[in-house]
């Protein structure tokens, strides 16, 4: 009987060590998804950034030449504002999370969570910086149209 029990208990903790170790597994593929998410929306907005220093230029020389230059030079600093916010979430999410990634092959479930939730947040500020970026880009090609 107490050979039953003592099986038991193996089988049982072996289950539950198998359980965690996938568990932690799933828990790093969903760190490495969203990792690789905001490293989309970064990849998406990248290559903007080089629009930035023209419309500023553009935007610069309209205001010299304008009777009413406030629009362009608030344009032109919404554009500024737009490039620091990329330089300084770049300069962020490469400390916290690309200097530090791999150390995720170590951490525990609850480490990763607490990394996952973290992500999350970084993914909500990447797309916050996105918009700030599409919004002044956008805004300087109309002036500059008009």
């Amino acid at each position: 009987m107490k050979l039953i029990y003592k099986t038991a208990f193996i089988v049982s903790l072996a289950l539950l060590v198998i359980s965690c170790g996938n568990n932690t597994s799933e828990k790093k593929d969903e760190y490495n998804k969203l990792f690789h998410e905001i490293l989309d929306v970064h990849d998406e907005v990248m290559p903007k950034m080089a629009d930035i220093p023209e419309l500023s230029k553009q935007l610069q020389k309209i205001a010299d030449t304008t009777s009413s230059p406030i629009k362009y030079t608030e344009a032109e600093k919404k554009l500024k504002e737009a490039d620091k916010h990329m330089m300084d979430w770049m300069h962020s999410f490469s400390d916290e999370f690309v200097k530090n990634k791999a150390k995720i092959q170590k951490m525990n479930n609850e480490q990763l969570q607490k990394r996952i939730d973290a992500l999350e947040e970084e993914l909500d500020d990447v797309k916050e910086m996105q918009t700030k970026v599409d919004a002044s880009i956008e805004n300087a090609q109309n002036l500059i149209k008009n």
